[in-house]
């Protein structure tokens, strides 16, 4: 098992690509530490996995809360080898009607979270033996898109913040990305429903792909496995997962 032994923490590990990468891990050998608001959806994840699996619930958008995310998984864990930070939230919204307050909660809960979380276990990993982490950008983050103004600036943050990070911590330290498309999961279902939930609307949204498909967690899951345990030599990188929507 690639894992064994190690010790992971998955933000974000309540449902979609966070949920199927708390499958993977734990099915490869991790002890992990969840993280998301959710108790109830925690407990039902950690039932399932039946590993040594630890529930933690936190709210990465309120900055205390998010702060108490790394030190409560390390003690829980007894240290920290690997973290992914899959939490998200995207809402739809034209820029007539983005409010400040609208676009700060988007950078709250994407960039400024993912920060606070990554910056702690990085020099946790860096006072010890080292440690890898991955970050959650988007196909946003490297192109533009109308109604996502708000999250195209913060994924694109997190593909900064990702190289940056990188850099600093280096060599003891591997700080990377995935950058997914669109994947078949609870937030893109919201999505679509907010654009109308018709037909049309979904196969616009497949249409854009040059794949013709949405991503499915497990694909994005085995890509985080990959940065983790697989590709010691990368560091800085943003992988694309993106079905190609960011070649054209």
């Amino acid at each position: 098992m690639k894992l064994a032994g190690k010790k992971a923490l998955i933000v974000g590990a309540s449902s979609g690509a966070g949920l199927a990468t708390a499958r993977l891990f734990a099915a490869e050998g991790a002890e992990l530490a969840l993280i998301a608001r959710s108790k109830e959806k925690l407990a039902k994840a950690a039932a399932e996995l039946q590993g040594k699996t630890h529930v933690i619930t936190a709210d990465v958008g309120d900055t205390e809360s998010c702060a108490t995310i790394v030190p409560e998984a390390i003690a829980s864990l007894g240290g920290l080898d690997a973290v992914v930070y899959a939490a998200g939230l995207c809402e739809p919204c034209l820029v007539k009607d983005l409010t400040v307050e609208h676009f700060r909660q988007h950078l709250d809960v994407n960039l400024t979270g993912n920060f606070i979380v990554a910056r702690a276990a990085a020099l946790h990993m860096n006072e010890g033996k080292g440690g890898s982490i991955v970050n959650f950008a988007s196909e946003l983050a490297h192109i533009g898109m109308g109604y996502y103004v708000h999250y195209c600036a913060a994924k694109a943050g997190v593909v900064g913040l990702t190289m940056a990070l990188a850099a600093e911590m280096a060599p003891k330290v591997r700080v990377n990305a995935v950058s997914p498309g669109p994947i078949d999961t609870p937030m893109l279902e919201a999505e679509i429903k907010w654009f109308g939930g018709t037909q049309e609307v979904i196969d616009g949204a497949i249409g854009r792909v040059p794949l013709k498909r949405f991503a499915k967690p497990e694909e994005v899951a085995k890509a985080v496995l990959f940065l983790i345990a697989d590709a010691p030599y990368a560091t800085g990188s943003a992988l694309r997962l993106d079905g190609g929507t960011t070649i054209i």
